[in-house]
């Protein structure tokens, strides 16, 4: 990392002082602890048996919901300065386009990296806190703050590609919006179908699925294999969308 390109990421962190970029994960994860109260406190003693496997077969379905716009509130709050101010063509004269992309990008992850480390914390400590009657599969939780990570970081690029592209945020935050309830209904389509709609490959990498029996209305969740040669598929496709959300955003003229 050259001495130029610090200078420049410095620059993003001193632009988003003061902007309260970090509630917006808070509030985020916020919200899951609060449901992860409520579903555990009315949840079975058998449910809390296997309350791990509980928690990372809901979480997957929480973040389809909730993280696509996470991801596009903290794209927008990093890109709107610039939109705003009509300063892209003086920011272009002093660094590359692809160089603010970028730059722009590590700011915004940061911020998914943080969510994602607290909410395996989370899952860790709920544990403790429950005392759950099975015993935490560690390759299970990286797993899933892997794929946490991995699909929140397509879809900011996505979004930054949005942000830095409009003229208003407005279309950038209904595209979140949207992701959020595509990703949601993408779980009922038919797996090839799914496959197209990055949005829901929160819970399409779950490895915790469950059966419900409806006389009885009992929930047992139980482990499901890891797609592991699927997911390091995905990991190249998030690099490519990445590049592409890059290029085309350093092609628009100013």
């Amino acid at each position: 990392m050259n001495f130029q390109f610090t200078m420049q990421l410095r620059a993003e962190r001193l632009k988003g002082r003061r902007r309260h970029l970090l509630l917006i994960p808070f509030l985020f994860l916020l919200f899951q602890i609060l449901w992860a109260f409520w579903q555990l406190n009315r949840a079975t003693p058998e449910e809390l048996n296997t309350g791990y496997l509980l928690l990372l077969h809901h979480l997957p379905m929480m973040n389809t919901i909730l993280l696509p716009m996470m991801a596009a509130v903290i794209a927008s709050r990093l890109c709107d300065m610039e939109i705003k101010g009509d300063t892209l063509k003086l920011l272009y004269t002093m660094q590359k386009q692809t160089s603010l992309f970028d730059c722009k990008y590590l700011a915004g992850l940061k911020y998914l990296i943080a969510f994602t480390f607290a909410q395996g914390l989370l899952i860790v400590g709920l544990g403790t806190s429950y005392h759950f009657g099975e015993s935490l599969k560690w390759s299970m939780l990286i797993e899933h703050l892997a794929v946490t990570l991995s699909v929140s970081a397509a879809l900011l690029a996505i979004q930054q590609a949005l942000s830095l592209l409009s003229a208003s945020q407005i279309l950038p935050l209904a595209s979140g919006l949207a992701g959020c309830f595509l990703g949601l209904f993408s779980l009922f389509f038919p797996p090839l179908i799914a496959r197209l709609f990055i949005w829901g490959y929160y819970a399409a990498f779950s490895s915790a699925s469950m059966d419900w029996e409806r006389n009885s209305k009992i929930v047992h969740y139980y482990e499901t294999p890891f797609p592991t040669a699927g997911f390091f598929l995905f990991l190249a496709a998030v690099i490519i969308i990445y590049l592409l959300c890059r290029t085309i955003t350093a092609r628009k003229e100013v």
